[in-house]
């Protein structure tokens, strides 16, 4: 039953995963025609547009967010790898739990922390996009959300005594080549 549960949790963060990652994607190209309009604007129209830099930076603040979330369901995130290398494998699946620990801890306080920073600004307006204000905190409230998700389903994975999720795709969806 609780491997049933396990596997149903995975494949849904699967499809979250696969979402994050099309966004993160879609903002980077974006972010890459704003930016290229800003140049435009800039250079060849003598007149460069005031939203673009505002646009460019919260479209990078997407992509950045998507990726690291991803990451951390992938296993890309900061961990203990060279301590572990040298330590026998029952001491190295300690300090993965340890790294797993952190890095849900700190998507816990960064959704937490930037989720009151959004409500705080919720009643002002950006004014180069026109945007309510808490739009500028959502990517990291939202970023922080999806890295507390995945953390907690590696931990559950260490719980059950199986391997984290990055460690049993066969073809991760990012990879360091």
């Amino acid at each position: 039953m609780v491997q049933r549960a396990q596997r149903g949790l995975s494949a849904a963060l699967d499809a979250i995963c696969r979402v994050t990652l099309f966004i993160a994607g879609f903002a980077l190209l974006a972010m890459t025609g704003v930016v290229a309009y800003a140049v435009f604007g800039r250079f060849v129209l003598n007149d460069t547009p005031a939203w673009a830099e505002s646009a460019a930076m919260l479209l990078m603040a997407w992509t950045i967010m998507g990726a690291a979330a991803v990451g951390v369901r992938e296993g890309f995130h900061m961990g203990f790898d060279t301590l572990k290398a040298v330590l026998p494998k029952p001491i190295g699946r300690v300090f993965d739990v340890i790294s797993d620990l952190c890095i849900t801890a700190f998507g816990i306080g960064m959704a937490w922390f930037t989720g009151e920073l959004a409500l705080e600004v919720a009643d002002t307006t950006l004014p180069t996009l026109g945007l309510n204000g808490a739009v500028e905190y959502m990517p990291l409230t939202l970023g922080g959300v999806l890295i507390t998700l995945f953390g907690i389903e590696r931990l559950l994975a260490h719980a059950a005594g199986h391997l984290a999720p990055a460690d049993t795709h066969p073809h991760p969806i990012l990879t360091d080549a």
